[in-house]
């Protein structure tokens, strides 16, 4: 073998390999995760777990990228991104979706489980998998690996020792009719804000309170500006991995298969940091000094409240029973 012809061959297989990784790099599909909290929040810890896993699961194929604390925007706007394939994934409650398909919160009727379990057996039963798939079939989202969760209760600036303390105070609620009118009915004043806005409006008394779960409140500071905890439990909602049906559909099998292995085992690491880490969380807030109350009202007290609900929100309220299997 000349010389010249060594010289080829070596070229020709450096042009191979440049090729070849080219290809790769070219192959790989990017997914823009959007998040409204904190990447240390557990909600950003669990998009952490997905991005590793469904880039492990897909050798690379997927390539996962992470914008936390807003920076893509608010919840619907990244919900609205979805359908350009702006934002491809995002890991919310549910009921977040409200504004886009008033069916989803369904789950957040007020009361509506008794504790964790029932909420996963009802996500994971009939009523839960006709829930999904209206929703995909009326809006093109998709949910996916409901997540165990924790129940959400009001944060207040007030020194509260029962709810009947923050009668007519201003709380920031998501914008979704099911949050304005059960909080409202309760004899607070709903007001609908984005949550990366609440930690200032409380700061300034825009705002005198947030409604929602402690591994969320913690990821917006809520401990450093909040004096009581009113634990009413109103309302218990897994998080989900929410996606746009049409672009998981578009991806090889491959890396469906990687995308869906992966949102499963990040749900389940949420749903496992969030049992061993809720009393944690709530000493997090003693030690700033929050007080945690009983609402001072029953459950069936506080549901008779928003008995309402029915007449103003009554297909919401047939998906309700739809979801709990009461209805067939």
């Amino acid at each position: 073998m000349t010389k010249q012809t060594l010289t080829q061959l070596t070229f020709a297989a450096l042009a191979l390999l440049s090729a070849l990784f080219t290809g790769q790099a070219l192959a790989a599909t990017k997914v823009v995760a959007g998040d409204t909290g904190s990447p240390m929040a557990l909600a950003g810890r669990s998009l952490a777990v997905f991005k590793e896993k469904a880039e492990k699961y897909s050798n690379g194929d997927l390539s996962v990228e992470i914008y936390s604390n807003s920076q893509l925007g608010t919840f619907g706007t990244m919900a609205t991104q979805m359908k350009l394939n702006l934002v491809n994934v995002m890991f919310i409650q549910p009921d977040a979706l409200g504004e886009q398909v008033p069916i989803v919160t369904a789950n957040s009727w007020p009361f509506l489980f008794k504790n964790q379990d029932e909420m996963m057996a009802a996500w994971n039963g009939p009523g839960g998998k006709a829930l999904i798939a209206e929703v995909e079939k009326r809006s093109g989202y998709r949910m996916i690996a409901p997540s165990w969760n924790v129940p959400r209760w009001i944060y207040t600036t007030r020194d509260a020792k029962s709810l009947a303390d923050l009668k007519g105070m201003k709380i920031r609620v998501p914008g979704t009719a099911i949050y304005v009118n059960q909080i409202r009915n309760l004899g607070l004043s709903s007001t609908p804000m984005s949550i990366a806005e609440t930690f200032t409006a409380m700061q300034q008394g825009v705002v005198e309170g947030i409604e929602g779960a402690i591994t969320d409140m913690v990821g917006i500071s809520m401990q450093d500006v909040s004096k009581s905890v009113v634990m009413t439990s109103h309302v218990l909602s897994p998080k989900a991995f929410l996606t746009y049906g049409r672009w998981v559909d578009g991806l090889s099998p491959k890396n469906k298969e990687a995308f869906l292995r992966a949102a499963q085992e990040a749900s389940v690491y949420y749903s496992e940091n969030t049992k061993n880490d809720e009393k944690k969380l709530i000493e997090q807030f003693k030690v700033k000094g929050v007080k945690f109350v009983e609402p001072g009202l029953s459950i069936e007290q506080m549901r008779q409240q928003n008995e309402s609900l029915k007449t103003q929100l009554p297909e919401v309220y047939q998906w309700s029973q739809r979801l709990t299997g009461e209805i067939k």
